[in-house]
């Protein structure tokens, strides 16, 4: 008599992909099963599905902050990244130390500007050394800007507009255009972000 499939009962406390793990585990303990086909779904779910597999393409997200609006989209879009499968570590531009641009491939910048057209704190010693004069040219990366401001300043977002240029004069190719958000940013932030998502499938595409 043939030994029955496992099975987990519904009310056992894991997750979908847990589950689908576990169930393909026990039926790999009893031969022939999984080749008749006995544990449905346990031959497709046996392994990590790839988004959540490491090493993914690489696209860190560096930020320049002063209230924290930029810092938590950047986290947000980096958790949505991470999510779809690519290593993208957010990054303080104060940490800036931590990426090397001359050896990065992709980048995204988000920041906000303070004063008057001045970058954030954090972002005071990164723009330093990306406006040096002897700053080394990019012509292997790819990026894209996302500027947070106020209409009711005359620098409206200089910094993310500032940033922008230098890549470009550096070299660098855009992913996607910049965009220059007002107070209410969260609308054209999702709309740069997802053009930045577009650009890369078509760019992976290609």
């Amino acid at each position: 008599m043939p030994s029955p499939i496992p099975s987990l009962p519904e009310s056992a406390p894991f997750t979908v992909e847990q589950r689908a793990w576990l169930s393909g585990y026990m039926a790999g303990l009893l031969p022939g099963v999984l080749a008749s086909g006995g544990v449905t779904g346990a031959a497709s779910t046996s392994a990590p599905p790839e988004s959540s597999a490491p090493g993914g393409p690489r696209l860190p997200i560096l930020f320049g902050s002063q209230s924290g609006n930029a810092q938590g989209l950047a986290e947000s879009f980096g958790e949505k990244l991470s999510a779809e499968g690519f290593a993208s570590p957010v990054v303080n531009m104060e940490d800036h130390a931590e990426i090397d641009l001359t050896k990065e491939s992709h980048v995204l910048l988000v920041s906000s500007t303070w004063g008057e057209g001045d970058p954030p704190d954090n972002a005071v010693e990164f723009w330093k050394k990306l406006s040096a004069g002897d700053h080394p040219k990019l012509e292997s990366l790819e990026f894209s800007v996302l500027a947070l401001g106020d209409t009711n300043y005359a620098d409206f977002c200089q910094m993310g507009k500032l940033f922008d240029a230098r890549l470009e004069e550096l070299g660098a190719k855009r992913i996607a255009p910049r965009v220059d958000c007002d107070v209410e940013f969260e609308d054209p932030a999702e709309e740069w972000f997802a053009a930045v998502r577009s650009a890369l499938k078509t760019e992976a595409a290609a």
